[in-house]
């Protein structure tokens, strides 16, 4: 049904095992931007069932559409925000509504303090209400009188309206968000075009004043503000109040200013209690915060004019900047419509590539996530593959000087690199490495990481890994496997332990055999390559899935008689993956033993794709295929069980973290990162003429492009229709990974 007209009707044909399956023939959809309703009639002897669903309609040779600019109802049915940074890890991270906050970590500043690197971000400046004043009459500013909102860079937003004002007029106004590079510090630009064709606009000569009235916080960015617990009483005090604007300070060393470029500041200090904030509601974290404002700003704008409010986060030795003020004739520009889509996306990438001292880090993730080991080493393919080879070359050595006795950060906080519980991250390490080489950074092995080069740490990793790290990874030496202690993998949600692992996990085996291989070629008077083929044969024997004794097992029908690779051979410390508990869990781990080109087998490397396809939704992967399994994968909360160990798909990632969200956040919960690998995959399977075919899935990001975060891709989405976004909104790898494949497949 389109347009709410049906445009093709099929029945049901009858299949041998008593199911049903239903054949329509192409349809063309001739360019309609709206989306085709799939609508199902069952016919049970009781009872006739009726269910719809939206039909995403992908074709040969489509590219990813990724709009940077929304109307107002598109911003409303999409929920879109706006991310803008600063290369030190610092954003805004505002909602298109203007003035609107949703969660604890909106802000129009939430500033980074530390001046050499990544560390949780402070909340400084929140939001800022807004009013046109004109003839005694007041009309606040918000998304009823949005005509669109978008973005032109990684540090600029703008809000179009077009506001009443009286007596049938209209006036135009443009609001510019930039987040100054290298420093704490926005800029928001009111702007009243010279001229407008719209024969209602208000006269360029009739002058009209603009009321601004800042909320502020001073707190983590994991917290609320609360104002009976003692802001009530001393944040009025803190506020150091000028003509033009406003110092406010708890602590000597840490400061917010704001002025304004023409215009008047007057100290009129006033509270909003309980500010809803439904999304960390939805997440079962706290339901609101308290704003405060220490005054409003009263700005004059003629038509043509511009000015300028300023907010600076001062921490030790800050430099104020001067807000401008000036003339405008046009509307600011935004990304063409023939801007092409790699040079956008690479612009993008480049809002999670932060200093970190005199080096580069990668931001995983907005708006909560610092540095990861694993998220970082993974987004360096992408790196690569956007041809900035000096970036991930720095970043790869900033993570390898770390290394000590196979083991590196899996996440560095400020300056703590204690945690170091990761299997992968060291892997991942090598595949970063072999990107950085193929793309021609040929020296990169003799490059300084600390007082080695990076050949020498590489083979440290690998050594360790085979006799042992004082983490518990250990190559188990009859299979040549390498065992991972719980929570070690990408999977690693713990407290409760929602996808443990423990034991010898597919992408582990698949990254080591990786890594071998690029020794075997950098360090050819070992025996790596040996070791290399008897992890490749391990694989296939420990690993792969019987799929239609598995299946005749659950009763499960013809569909699901896919041979594919276990998700992880489950064991405790010490037990030989020949004695491991054989895992039947399908998940898109198994992908990774594809792209990294450690089976051989083209039946078994069909077979693996093909049973992923019950994983795939528009844009992204499910994290656990919904379907029964031998191998129980319980999951305790302080002795009870939150889970059906048999079925343990969880569609929804929603409510309790502990009780509810990590449970699911492995466990059938959609990923983006992940899901780019499956076009790889397709690639290296069917060869050059899948190419259209994985192009056309691939594109289907485009739902997650056009919602939530402008321009970014989001961490992840319910398994569940609709698919709802959740998570971070604009997660590093996610871009990262997509890029690398777009790259691969145009």
């Amino acid at each position: 049904i389109l347009n709410n007209a049906t445009i093709a009707r099929e029945e049901g044909l009858p299949r041998t095992n008593g199911s049903y399956f239903t054949v329509f023939t192409p349809i063309s959809l001739k360019d309609n931007k709206n989306d085709p309703v799939l609508k199902f009639s069952a016919f049970d002897p009781d009872k006739t069932h009726h269910f719809e669903t939206l039909l995403l309609y992908s074709t040969a040779n489509s590219k990813p559409i990724q709009e940077l600019s929304f109307s107002r109802e598109a911003c409303i049915k999409n929920d879109i925000y706006g991310l803008a940074t600063n290369n030190k890890g610092a954003m805004s991270f505002v909602r298109s509504g203007w003035g609107e906050i949703a969660s604890q970590y909106d802000a129009l500043l939430a500033a980074n303090l530390n001046s050499a690197c990544p560390v949780d971000r402070h909340i400084m400046f929140t939001r800022c209400r807004a009013w046109l004043l004109f003839r005694g009459y007041s009309y606040e500013i918000n998304k009823d009188y949005l005509i669109n909102f978008n973005i032109s860079d990684n540090n600029t937003l703008f809000w179009h309206f077009e506001i009443p004002c009286g007596m049938g007029k209209t006036m135009p106004l443009s609001i510019k968000l930039n987040m100054l590079q290298d420093k704490n510090e926005i800029s928001l630009t009111f702007i009243r075009p010279e001229s407008d064709p719209n024969p209602n606009t208000l006269d360029k000569d009739i002058p009209v004043n603009i009321i601004l009235r800042p909320d502020i916080e001073d707190r983590n960015f994991h917290t609320k503000t609360k104002a009976f617990t003692e802001p009530e009483s001393k944040w009025v005090t803190a506020v150091d109040s000028r003509h033009d604007g406003f110092k406010f300070s708890l602590i000597k060393e840490q400061s917010l200013n704001m002025s304004v470029s023409k215009g008047t500041f007057k100290f009129e200090p006033d509270w909003t209690y309980m500010v809803g904030h439904p999304i960390d509601a939805e997440r079962g974290l706290g339901p609101h915060t308290d704003l405060f404002s220490p005054g409003w700003f009263s700005i004059a704008l003629n038509g043509g004019a511009r000015e300028t409010l300023t907010a600076t986060a001062m921490h030790h030795d800050t430099h104020l900047s001067v807000p401008q003020t000036g003339k405008t004739n046009d509307r600011p520009e935004t990304f063409g419509p023939d801007t092409d889509l790699e040079d956008r996306l690479k612009t993008l990438i480049k809002a999670y590539i932060v200093d970190r001292d005199n080096s580069k880090t990668v931001i995983a993730g907005y708006p909560w996530f610092l540095d990861w080991g694993r998220d970082t080493l993974i987004c360096l393919r992408g790196i690569t593959a956007a041809g900035m080879l000096e970036e991930a070359a720095d970043i790869l050595e900033q993570f390898a000087k770390f290394e000590h006795r196979g083991t590196i950060p899996n996440m560095i906080r400020g300056n703590d690199i204690s945690n170091r519980n990761t299997s992968d991250a060291p892997l991942w390490l090598f595949t970063a490495c072999s990107d950085l080489i193929k793309a021609g950074y040929t020296d990169l092995p003799e490059r300084q990481c600390g007082d080695r080069n990076l050949l020498d740490i590489l083979i440290s990793i690998a050594t360790w890994y085979m006799k042992g790290t004082d983490n518990g990874i250990k190559m188990d030496p009859e299979s040549g496997l390498i065992f991972s202690p719980s929570h070690y993998t990408w999977m690693d949600t713990n407290h409760p332990a929602g996808s443990p692992r423990e034991g010898y996990p597919i992408e582990i085996q698949a990254l080591w055999h990786a890594a071998l291989s690029l020794l075997s070629g950098l360090d050819p008077n070992r025996q790596w390559d040996r070791l290399a083929d008897q992890v490749k044969t391990s694989i296939k024997t420990f690993l792969r899935i019987n799929a239609l004794e598995n299946a005749e097992k659950l009763n499960l029908p013809e569909p699901f008689y896919h041979a594919f690779l276990g998700d992880c051979l489950h064991a405790r410390p010490g037990t030989s993956a020949a004695d491991a508990a054989q895992g039947d869990a399908l998940r898109p781990n198994q992908l990774f033993a594809i792209t990294l080109d450690c089976l051989d087998d083209i039946d078994l490397k069909t077979s693996v794709l093909e049973s992923c396809e019950e994983l795939l939704v528009p844009g992204g992967i499910r994290s656990l295929a919904d379907r029964p399994v031998l191998h129980n994968l319980p999951v305790y909360r302080d002795g009870h069980l939150l889970n059906d160990p048999t079925n343990p798909y969880w569609g929804e990632y929603t409510g309790d973290e502990d009780t509810r969200r990590k449970p699911a956040y492995h466990n059938g919960t959609v990923w983006a990162w992940p899901f780019p690998s499956y076009c790889e995959a397709m690639l290296k399977v069917r060869g050059e003429s899948a190419k259209n075919s994985a192009l056309a899935i691939l594109s289907s990001a485009s739902e997650f492009f056009n919602s939530g975060c402008v321009g970014h891709l989001p961490e992840i989405a319910d398994g569940n229709i609709p698919h709802t976004q959740k998570g971070c909104g604009a997660q590093a790898w996610s871009l990262t990974e997509f890029y690398r494949v777009l790259k691969l497949l145009t």
